[in-house]
């Protein structure tokens, strides 16, 4: 009987870590012991479609066209508190003349909003090109958004970004990250390009922030690659080197 009352309690607990939010994984899945991960086979349910957002400040175009009810094929990694992220198996490849680069059409990522909201912070892949010239070191406020860019970057100018959305917001950052800041060593990965939406607060440019790192960091790690589909050592940092433009040094190719 206490066997039993044990393992009903154990599967409740996987199934709150897999079905929490908008995505859940199918069928039975190992429970991770502490300090490793698991990957595991799951699906994302799109509840809300995802059109492409043209203004009078910028375009942007997602990877693919994201349908409300599309069940999307995808690997979710286990961690100690339940599922951590899951990353669409489908992939799109940003091309930079020979040289290309995959991330995931759409990753679903547990942030440190998850314990009041319950829900995954969506990354969307998609291509963004500003209307206006944007100089490296400025903020631009234009027609509802503040535009920062760490860079010079032109207009019409297509850059690799991902669109975070959460609680009926979004931002729009580029996949490229920021070179280091040597004056402060400590400082978490910057995107190059950022966007976000004027009535956006601190708190929610954190969690965007956040969930654009793990992004970056899953496809880092190569979670989608067939070498990576065992468990493994959790680690506690991503890899070295930061994801650049498609084909610089540090950009990491996940093939699938």
């Amino acid at each position: 009987m206490r066997k039993d009352i044990r393992a009903a309690v154990c599967w409740a607990a996987l199934l709150t870590g897999l079905f929490a939010g908008s995505a859940g994984a199918q069928g039975p899945s190992p429970i991770s012991r502490p300090g490793e991960r698991m990957l595991v086979d799951s699906q994302i349910t799109l509840g809300v479609a995802y059109p492409p957002i043209s203004n009078k400040t910028f375009v942007s175009m997602p990877g693919m066209q994201l349908k409300k009810g599309e069940v999307l094929p995808s690997k979710g990694v286990i961690g100690k508190l339940g599922m951590d992220r899951m990353l669409s198996l489908r992939q799109f490849e940003f091309a930079s003349g020979a040289r290309s680069m995959q991330y995931p059409v759409i990753g679903m990522m547990r942030c440190s909003n998850f314990p009041d909201t319950g829900a995954f912070v969506k990354v969307i892949a998609s291509k963004t090109a500003l209307r206006a010239d944007v100089k490296a070191g400025t903020g631009v406020h234009t027609g509802g958004y503040l535009i920062e860019a760490r860079r010079d970057i032109g207009a019409r100018q297509t850059v690799p970004t991902v669109r975070v959305v959460f609680a009926e917001k979004y931002f729009i950052f580029s996949i490229e990250e920021a070179p280091p800041n040597t004056a402060k060593p400590q400082t978490a990965p910057q995107p190059v390009l950022m966007i976000a939406q004027e009535q956006a607060g601190a708190r929610d440019r954190e969690i965007a922030l956040e969930a654009w790192r793990l992004s970056n960091a899953s496809v880092r790690e190569g979670i989608l690659r067939p070498s990576a589909q065992t468990a493994g050592p959790h680690p506690s940092t991503p890899a070295a080197g930061a994801l650049g433009a498609p084909g610089a040094p540090g950009t990491a190719k996940g093939a699938q």
